[in-house]
């Protein structure tokens, strides 16, 4: 079967779209004169745009009946392709008028919490780009996230939640961290067997960060005390400096312990773990032209290369640090 292109050639000549314009208006008012009026033409260049849709179509478009133009056969077929065409075209146009001013609409986003600066980065970028953006970040542990139609959803992925649709945005890299000093610091290619003995600090309960880690630990067998559960990467990260044990840390939220040098990055088989978080909306929500610009965007890198591109202003930077180690990517297709 040849491509439609193939089979559509005639109508991407000859300025076709014009002409098939001239010719509805032709057999909607049944005049030429009237038509050009409408459409603010010469008389005589609405004929010629007529006679040449003719002659690209090799088809008789209209008969004279006394003062009367009437269409033919093949001009009845004609008013209802013509029809279809700019019952299209006006949607279209109605859709993209809004996402020519995204202003006009408010965003809003909800994140898991290992998600938000992330987030935060995506979203102040969004808005460098479009001033007039009225936007909201909520920030909500993953299982309490709510779908709502109309709301930009940042979480973990998988994410088995039915009527959540999530599309890959980034992977974090997950290394294990242990207090600057402690034995394992400086060795290398250390097997995870060696961990089986230590002591280990924990995310709370319902956090991915912990979920990996433990089956991680349980993948080999091990089962190392809980020593310490908390909420929050900074807490993990504050405990395993004070020797509470060894934990699972994003690489950009442990960044600024290791640059101060008081927890130290563990170089263990089989790590880095990594996560991957998605971006999306709820399955058959319709989300605003403004969030659904966001998405393309955010999808495509188009925010994180603007951000990269032009520091933030004051009122817009957030604290990600190690942006750079973020891996960013848009789903395939």
């Amino acid at each position: 079967m040849p491509h439609p292109s193939k089979v559509l050639r005639r109508y991407f000549r000859h300025g076709l779209f014009p002409q098939m314009m001239v010719f509805e208006a032709v057999a909607r008012l049944g005049s030429v004169t009237r038509a050009a009026e409408e459409l603010h033409l010469a008389q005589p260049t609405a004929s010629t745009q007529i006679r040449k849709l003719s002659e690209a179509l090799d088809l008789k478009l209209f008969e004279q009946r006394g003062r009367q133009l009437l269409p033919t056969p093949a001009g009845r077929e004609l008013i209802a392709m013509c029809n279809e065409l700019i019952a299209v075209l006006v949607r279209s146009e109605s859709r993209l008028a809004e996402l020519r001013a995204p202003q006009a609409d408010a965003l809003r986003i909800a994140a898991a919490p290992g998600a938000r600066h992330l987030a935060a980065r995506l979203l102040a970028a969004f808005c460098v780009r479009y001033p007039g953006v009225q936007s909201t970040l909520r920030v909500s542990p993953s299982q309490e996230l709510a779908v709502a139609g109309d709301e930009v959803v940042l979480a973990h992925v998988p994410d088995d939640r039915p009527g959540l649709e999530l599309h890959p945005v980034a992977t974090e890299l997950l290394f294990l961290y242990a207090r600057s000093g402690h034995p394992l610091a400086k060795a290398r290619r250390i097997p995870l067997a060696s961990l089986a003995d230590e002591a280990i600090v924990l995310r709370e309960p319902g956090s991915s960060l912990r979920a990996m880690m433990l089956a991680a630990l349980q993948s080999r067998g091990l089962h190392p005390a809980a020593r310490a559960e908390l909420t929050g990467n900074d807490a993990v990260a504050e405990a395993v400096a004070q020797g509470l044990g060894i934990a699972l840390l994003p690489e950009s939220a442990a960044r600024p312990f290791v640059d101060s040098r008081v927890i130290a990055r563990l170089d263990v088989q089989d790590f880095p773990l990594r996560r991957q978080w998605g971006l999306g909306h709820a399955r058959g929500g319709r989300l605003t032209p403004c969030a659904a610009l966001f998405v393309r965007e955010a999808l495509s890198g188009e925010l994180l290369a603007a951000a990269r591109r032009a520091p933030m202003p004051e009122e817009l930077r957030v604290p990600m640090a190690q942006l750079p180690q973020m891996q960013f990517s848009a789903p395939a297709g």
